[in-house]
């Protein structure tokens, strides 16, 4: 016999029992295949023990719906589905309506309830028989046309279908209505609850009602009415961001720490949370235990884990041959909880070939298998706009505690070093297609440093394990790592910038300290001291990596002429312009001839003579120099580009050292508003721009203007940089100037004398 579903009684007592049995123990065959008795199943829905929480507007929703209408609760498992239908159900059955619930968790439990709701309609066992019997194999029919009889108002749920094909019949689609699944004649309405929530699998005429997470307070609430005497609200609040405001875990917490306290704690074993203070602490390192534990389980049902809700879901795609779909799950739980651009950081399909975790068959579909899971609300989704066509604009995101919790399960960390191999790998083939230092760009990056920042952590957590040396490769780990650098460091983030190198240290640690990356990852660390305003421990730093790179590689090597590019502009802020001007000039020699005189980088080096031109005072051809690059920074990069930006901005500056303060007002202004929209209102550079905007302001004599934009500008150095910052200072020396000064007295210039301090990050003036 088989098992009652789990969350029904074993044993059922009440009005009908004697019809429900023999319609449940009848012998009957269909296509040929004997079924056997399945023991005495419920079509009665149960009451709930609880109220519900923060799904009455869908409750609401489906209570005001006509009659002859289908409705699917649908959603990731553990959403609520169910107690939405219950709740449903027992509201309309006190209206004097006709309810009965079906389970169709499997095909013979739906085909047990599917007869006892047959018999329930007044269908004759004889006539049953034949309707599931190869002499008639018109059941669907049969048991329409009872519902259809049927005078008084009734509403038929059907629980957990979330196998389409099981309710459509035999060759048939749901959509087509001629299956189980129809469109209700009379006083009739359907209910169903599924995971799958694709539309099209259902048809036009039936309405879906997705479910998300629960909002906080609605989930505090939920704890709340299962251990109300586990702490204050607050920290039910803490423990519900920590379980996601899922309700299925809010729930298992919940009762479990109801149950705490009858079960004392055993010598040798963990003490068992008992406030949701306690358990929140503990979930971290005992996620498993405690989310599959028997404590929050009553003794009478068989254990089931909690966790195992999205399991069910991943054996019935592979039913449906998207058994891949299993391991692309685990995969994707490997990256960070940002939306993971999956056609840019997935790796090749030779690399899912080659991988024993896959074991593709020919021709796979893995957009399939993402489509799939996004079906059953595994994950989310997400498309570019219609008029956008970025590859990196398609995400999917998972729940943080479905990945956190498929991350934990035992097969899993088995094979974590093989599947952070792969992340790392498809993190590395990403990168290689998109450029740091392009703005277009960034919104990868910015998601690509989300990734490797989770793919850093879990390095460290093997590394901690110990294990063998499978895994992600140094080299392509901190490749990566570089590129997340250079555009934090482009993009004005300069403390993400920060916080990704110290990550990434560790891992190089494993790399010739003499080779290129761990060179390249000294350059970026120093470049990054620089902007934090330390400036001399930057040159102590870009000497010392100086010597190591003109020994290992020579001084006309790109990294190279890099580093010597940057200690020209320290050279050059410190007053040495001879010596800057001479180790700017051997860059550009370095770099024509490695590139062009138009190249991106061959083109720093000439707007950086043009600064030198401009701080010996020579601005007749400081601004020629820098018009002469800003057509081709123009030409080559475009007029939205960073660096284009920069150098107008350098143009600007010269315009007012020669004294046409309205021409640099303008072109300040203008520089402003493209700068505010392509990098943000917070970026270095665009307060820079507004910095000297001031000055300009000031000279003009608008004080009050001037004012207030230094004001606004030292308000977000302070917050983004800090007081100390050299560039706070200088901001904060300017506003002081302007409120000390009184008509009569001088203006002291405080400003407006080098444009290259606000933006030396740059791309590297």
């Amino acid at each position: 016999m088989t098992a009652p579903h789990s969350e029904q009684p074993s044993i059922w007592f009440g009005a009908d029992r004697d019809t429900y049995a023999a319609a449940n123990n009848l012998y009957v065959h269909h296509h040929g295949e004997a079924f056997g008795p399945v023991g005495q199943v419920s079509i009665t829905p149960r009451h709930l023990a609880y109220p519900v929480r923060g799904r009455q507007r869908v409750i609401e929703s489906l209570l005001a719906a006509p009659c002859g209408t289908v409705h699917v609760v649908c959603g990731t498992g553990g959403c609520g589905k169910t107690t939405v239908a219950l709740a449903v159900a027992t509201e309309v059955r006190s209206r004097g309506t006709e309810v009965w619930q079906l389970s169709a968790v499997d095909a013979t439990t739906f085909e047990a309830h599917l007869r006892a709701l047959a018999v329930r309609l007044g269908v004759g066992i004889e006539r049953l028989r034949l309707a599931w019997s190869g002499s008639a194999g018109d059941a669907p029919d049969l048991v329409w046309e009872a519902l259809e009889q049927r005078t008084r108002p009734w509403l038929l749920v059907v629980d957990n279908a979330d196998d389409l094909g099981l309710l459509a019949g035999a060759g048939g689609h749901v959509e087509d209505g001629s299956g189980w699944i129809r469109r209700p004649a009379g006083p009739g309405r359907l209910l169903i609850t599924s995971r799958n929530q694709n539309p099209e699998g259902w048809g036009s005429w039936v309405s879906l009602h997705p479910l998300g997470l629960l909002s906080r307070q609605a989930a505090t609430e939920l704890l709340l009415d299962r251990a109300p005497t586990a702490g204050a609200e607050a920290q039910a609040a803490a423990l519900a961001d920590r379980l996601g405001h899922l309700p299925l875990l809010l729930h298992h917490a919940g009762l479990y720490l109801s149950r705490a306290d009858r079960n004392p704690s055993w010598p040798g074993a963990p003490r068992c949370p008992r406030t949701f203070g306690a358990y929140r602490i503990a979930f971290g390192d005992r996620l498993n235990e405690l989310l599959d534990s028997p404590t929050g389980q009553p003794s009478h049902l068989p254990r089931q884990r909690a966790t195992a809700t999205w399991e069910v879901t991943l054996d019935l795609l592979a039913r449906r041959q998207l058994g891949h779909a299993r391991p692309l799950l685990r995969l994707l739980a490997h990256f960070g909880d940002a939306p993971i651009p999956y056609t840019e950081v997935l790796p090749p399909y030779t690399a899912f070939h080659a991988s024993r975790l896959f074991q593709l068959e020919p021709g796979a579909d893995l957009q399939q298998a993402i489509n799939a899971l996004a079906e059953y609300a595994l994950v989310t989704t997400q498309v570019p706009g219609s008029d956008a066509d970025d590859p990196a604009g398609y995400t999917v995101t998972l729940h943080p505690l479905l990945a956190e919790v498929t991350r934990q399960l035992d097969e899993v960390r088995r094979s974590r070093r093989e599947y952070l191999a792969l992340v790392a790998q498809g993190l590395h083939d990403g990168a290689a297609r998109h450029d740091p230092r392009n703005p277009d760009d960034w919104p990868f990056w910015h998601l690509a440093t989300a990734h490797l920042h989770r793919l850093l952590e879990q390095m460290a957590g093997e590394a901690g394990d110990g294990g063998g040396d499978a895994g992600p490769d140094a080299e392509t780990v901190t490749v990566v790592a570089l590129a997340c650098i250079e555009y934090a460091r482009d993009a004005g983030r300069y403390s993400l910038g920060t916080d990704t190198a110290d990550r990434v240290t560790t891992v190089c640690a494993s790399l010739p300290s003499d080779g290129r990356t761990a060179l390249k990852l000294r350059f970026e660390r120093a470049r990054l001291t620089d902007l934090a305003g330390d400036s001399a421990a930057a040159e102590s730093e870009y000497r010392a990596l100086l010597e190591i790179q003109r020994q290992v590689l020579h001084d006309t090597d790109p990294d190279t002429l890099w580093t010597r590019h940057v200690l020209a502009h320290v050279l050059g802020r410190r007053g040495d312009l001879d010596g800057a001007e001479a180790e700017y000039r051997a860059v550009l020699e370095g770099r024509s001839q490695i590139w062009s005189t138009d190249h991106i980088d061959t083109l720093w080096a000439r707007h950086n003579l043009a600064w030198i031109a401009g701080r010996r005072g020579d601005l007749a051809v400081a601004e020629a120099e820098y018009r002469a690059v800003l057509e081709d920074r123009s030409r080559t990069l475009g007029c939205d580009h960073p660096h284009t930006l920069f150098t107008r901005h350098a143009v600007a500056w010269v315009l007012g050292q020669r004294g046409d303060l309205a021409a640099a007002e303008a072109e300040y202004r203008a520089v402003l508003e493209d700068r505010s929209r392509t990098l943000g209102c917070d970026h270095p550079h665009t307060l820079g721009t507004r910095q000297e905007l001031a000055w300009v302001l000031d000279r003009r004599g608008d004080l009050a203007a001037a004012e207030a934009e230094y004001r606004a500008v030292l308000n977000a150095q302070t917050r983004l940089l800090g007081e100390n910052h050299p560039h706070t200072r200088c901001t904060s020396r300017a506003l002081g100037d302007l409120l000390r000064r009184t008509e009569s007295e001088p203006a002291i210039d405080s400003g407006g004398e080098d444009p290259h301090w606000w933006g030396f990050s740059g791309g590297g003036s």
